[in-house]
């Protein structure tokens, strides 16, 4: 068994490629990688406040007000105050976000599923006992203390 340095130095690019060659076969029309990212965040985790938002994508809160102005614009999220805290508000998704993310979802779902037909059957079956570990690893990713807020160019 390789050591756990070594297992995330061959993952984390396999992972990366894998994400970005899915972002190319279906792009989301005229948005940049960190709103598109944001979207996917709130269809994800649902109405998020401004501050765990920033901090869920790794930016400052200037760039998320400046990112959620940005969709509110186009029409694809609302800001509405938060019932438990009147200080605070929660940026959720419009049905036009909504739907815009959907559907990106099912071109990646698609493209992947092609891709996945052309995998040997030994392979495909790797890739299936790997996909709950794989869900495991990003909740253990998101929940580790310590990930910097910093980050300007968030890569999901």
């Amino acid at each position: 068994m390789r050591s756990n340095d070594d297992l995330a130095r061959d993952l984390r690019p396999a992972i990366t490629r894998l994400y970005l060659a899915l972002r190319r076969r279906a792009p989301v029309a005229e948005l940049s990688a960190a709103q598109a990212s944001a979207l996917s965040t709130l269809l994800f985790y649902g109405p998020l406040r401004m501050g765990t938002l920033a901090e869920r994508e790794g930016i400052r809160m200037p760039t998320a007000t400046a990112l959620v102005d940005g969709l509110i614009k186009v029409g694809l999220v609302d800001r509405r105050p938060d019932p438990d805290d009147r200080r605070a508000v929660l940026v959720e998704l419009t049905d036009t976000g909504r739907v815009q993310v959907e559907a990106v979802r099912r071109r990646r779902d698609d493209a992947l599923a092609t891709a996945l037909g052309q995998l040997p059957e030994d392979k495909k079956h790797a890739l299936a006992d790997a996909a709950d570990a794989l869900d495991e690893l990003q909740r253990l990713l998101e929940n580790t203390p310590g990930t910097s807020t910093t980050k300007e160019n968030p890569e999901p």
